[in-house]
């Protein structure tokens, strides 16, 4: 535990040490604020829902560049190999990195909590669909976080890790797509279904917690987490 903990603090050193962090903090906290605005005019409803829709659009687009320099900087510059010659297992480096970047990705929405506040304010919301929301947005972060940095270990270039998070990314989001073509109804076409990530995330902005979406979100971190393991084990016999 004590070699993950170093880990993790190693990345969010790297993390808020550099612009990148703060960047992406602020372009998030500004598109949630300005739709946030959008959204309470035109509905007049104290709710959080679409705020939550839109924070895991932009999800998105910005866990991948949160994810992009994990191993990728870390193959570039040969640090990697240092890294992997001292006393710490391979999958305690992976659950650093990832805790780390969890932990980043949270950060992303602290700024959004002046929307709970702002809604508190001037309305009578109900707490309940907003304390599950920001639970769904959390489990859809660990899902994109573990998808970003099996990317990032694939490749030295941070742009191209990036661009594999981001594509595989919107795989997941139109899976359902081909369902139509095979046909719903069977195995394939329900596999698909099943893989599409907007059926899973949505019944946690109507204050519905199903076991089947958590176990969703957490198998997919889960696995990315196991494959990641192994493209680092990878390494030593290169």
């Amino acid at each position: 535990m004590t070699n993950i903990l170093t880990i993790t603090g190693r990345e969010l050193r790297a993390y808020f040490l550099s612009p990148i962090a703060y960047i992406i903090i602020a372009l998030f906290a500004f598109f949630t604020g300005f739709l946030f605005t959008q959204i309470l005019v035109a509905s007049q409803q104290a709710q959080l829902t679409g705020d939550f829709q839109w924070m895991v659009v932009l999800a998105l687009i910005l866990a991948p560049a949160l994810t992009m320099r994990l191993f990728a900087d870390e193959n570039r510059q040969g640090t990697i190999e240092l890294l992997m010659t001292a006393p710490v297992r391979d999958w305690e480096i992976v659950a650093g990195k990832f805790i780390a970047a969890l932990i980043g990705f949270a950060a992303l929405l602290v700024p959004t909590l002046w929307h709970v506040l702002m809604i508190k304010r001037y309305g009578d919301p109900d707490l309940g669909p907003i304390a599950t929301g920001y639970l769904g947005v959390l489990l859809v972060g660990a899902a994109f976080v573990g998808v970003g940095m099996l990317a990032s270990s694939l490749t030295q270039n941070q742009f191209i890790a990036y661009m594999i998070g981001m594509i595989s990314l919107l795989f997941l989001w139109v899976a359902d797509a081909p369902a139509g073509a095979v046909g719903s109804t069977g195995f394939v076409g329900s596999l698909f279904k099943f893989l599409a990530l907007p059926g899973h995330f949505q019944d946690f902005f109507n204050g519905v917690i199903d076991t089947e979406h958590v176990l969703y979100f957490l198998s997919l971190a889960a696995i990315a987490i196991f494959l990641t393991v192994r493209v680092v084990e990878s390494r030593r016999w290169r």
